[in-house]
């Protein structure tokens, strides 16, 4: 007697067969149909099913305590990994067709699941992903990964250009600050300037030593390009170091610049002008002359919400909303009453535009001041040299938000800051990581938008999908999740059967 597995229907049917003999010739004839499976497990658990019958079938003649002494084997469980994050997340890092970054895409997984600390992220990694690496492993391929990330980032760059040429057209640029946990900042060598500097913080942590981080993306949101700065560098000298670098990594020339009033000058704009280069630019309408001041704040509003004004070969875009106009009146009025508040107590005040300190020591509200921004309340101007429509050159600016919700997104769901690391190396390992999660998460809103989720909501359900792991005498196996149609809609968006 034997225990045969053979196929059956596309699944592993088990059975005890035994060998007799019919006129000189041996057949095979079944003696119990145990069962049929389509796992693993679950065929490994028919067969020590099939070998406990089978001990019972040939000691049935023996005495009790013979069949007691039958050895059985038990299952363990071993635990659960995240089989949806780390199958979902993976695929779509594969897209970049690296090599060689089996280590780069768990911690990029890990980063989007866990954004904490290397040491924290050592840990989770082995007790939820199916695979393990000690924090020395991971500080010691970071090391290597800032010698290649150029390499990488090419790739990853390549295939955004690839696949998503549609939002190519337009390059978002903003700059952001990224603070560490620290007092020390970085010393300048004959070789190279520090790094991290105190200088304006975007994060208002203005008592720590920071670096200012410059990003140009696509209209989708993914980055093209970064570049890391020495936190004291003002956010204006970093548009056209940005730019270029953008156009050479992308390989376009027909490109559209869009930035914010921080990077307005008119070096930036004639660097812009001199490539040939269209651009839409945020304005600042108070530091134009006052001639153009006087011609802005003529603008009769009621009649028409947008006018164009000319700058020489310029175009001005100004317009102006109430909804604009009612927060800034708002944001002013909190601010002059938390003046009012610390001026009454006699508390030390920065200096600010609203007060004034003609005398000495004794701040007080300045009026005219505060009579001056109101006239400027609701209306916000646009410098381009393209040949838009004023309601494209708007809808093209405020498509601005797609940067700015990168930063959050880098910021508060991959956290990548504060940083910890002092290593020029590490931190530069620590940005590529960060950037190739916030694709990854770009990406993955992409996939799931027709399914109404958000980013955050897919993320949730794929850790939902949880496989178990056991141990079956010396064997170990997976058991899938059990998946409902919601899950299996997701997965199926991002390609995973």
């Amino acid at each position: 007697m034997y225990i045969e597995k053979s196929k059956y229907r596309g699944s592993v049917r088990v059975r005890l067969v035994k060998k007799v003999n019919y006129g000189g010739k041996w057949y095979k004839e079944l003696v119990q149909h145990i069962g049929t499976a389509s796992h693993d497990l679950d065929v490994a658990l028919l067969v020590e099913k099939a070998k406990t019958i089978k001990e019972e079938l040939e000691h049935k003649d023996q005495t009790e305590i013979f069949k007691q002494n039958i050895p059985t084997s038990s299952v363990v469980r071993l635990g659960d990994y995240l089989l949806g994050a780390e199958v979902s997340l993976g695929r779509l890092f594969d897209h970049f067709n690296l090599e060689n970054t089996g280590l780069l895409k768990t911690l990029v997984i890990s980063r989007i699941l866990w954004p904490v600390s290397k040491r924290r992220t050592a840990t989770l990694i082995e007790k939820n992903l199916n695979c393990s690496c000690s924090e020395y492993q991971i500080y010691r391929y970071m090391d290597k990964l800032a010698a290649t990330q150029e390499l990488i980032l090419s790739k990853t760059r390549k295939y955004i250009v690839e696949s998503y040429p549609s939002a190519m057209g337009y390059v978002l640029y903003d700059v952001t600050t990224l603070y560490f946990e620290t007092d020390h900042e970085d010393i300048d060598t004959d070789e190279q300037a520090g790094l991290r500097k105190k200088g304006y913080s975007k994060d208002h942590r203005h008592d720590l030593p920071q670096i200012v981080l410059g990003l140009a993306v696509n209209t989708l949101g993914m980055p093209l390009a970064y570049n890391l700065y020495s936190g004291g560098t003002y956010e204006g000298h970093t548009l056209m170091d940005g730019i270029n670098k953008t156009l050479e990594v992308i390989g376009l020339k027909n490109i559209t610049v869009v930035a914010d009033a921080g990077m307005l000058s008119a070096s930036n704009l004639e660097a812009l002008e001199d490539k040939n280069l269209k651009y839409i630019v945020g304005a600042r309408l108070k530091s134009l002359n006052h001639s153009k001041q006087d011609e802005i704040l003529a603008l009769d509003f009621t009649i028409c919400s947008t006018y164009e004004l000319s700058l020489g070969e310029r175009r001005l875009i100004v317009n102006y909303s109430d909804k604009r106009a009612n927060k800034t009146r708002k944001d002013r009025e909190k601010s002059v009453a938390r003046l009012k508040q610390l001026i009454s107590k006699n508390t030390a005040v920065r200096k600010h535009k609203y007060l004034d300190f003609t005398v000495e020591d004794t701040p007080k509200l300045n009026e005219v001041a505060i009579s001056e921004a109101t006239k400027w309340d609701g209306i916000k101007g646009y410098i381009t040299n393209t040949d838009l429509s004023p309601d494209n050159v708007m809808a093209h600016y405020y498509d601005l938000y797609k940067v700015e919700q990168s930063f959050r997104l880098s910021k508060h769901d991959i956290q990548i800051r504060p940083t910890f690391h002092y290593k020029r190396e590490r931190i530069e390992a620590h940005i590529v990581i960060c950037m190739l999660a916030l694709t990854i998460l770009r990406m993955l809103e992409i996939e799931v938008k027709p399914l109404g989720l958000t980013i955050g909501q897919a993320i949730d359900m794929l850790q939902d999908i949880k496989a178990t792991e056991v141990r079956l005498g010396d064997s170990t196996y997976t058991i899938p999740p059990d998946i409902d149609n919601e899950h299996k809609k997701l997965l199926s968006v991002l390609g995973v059967e």
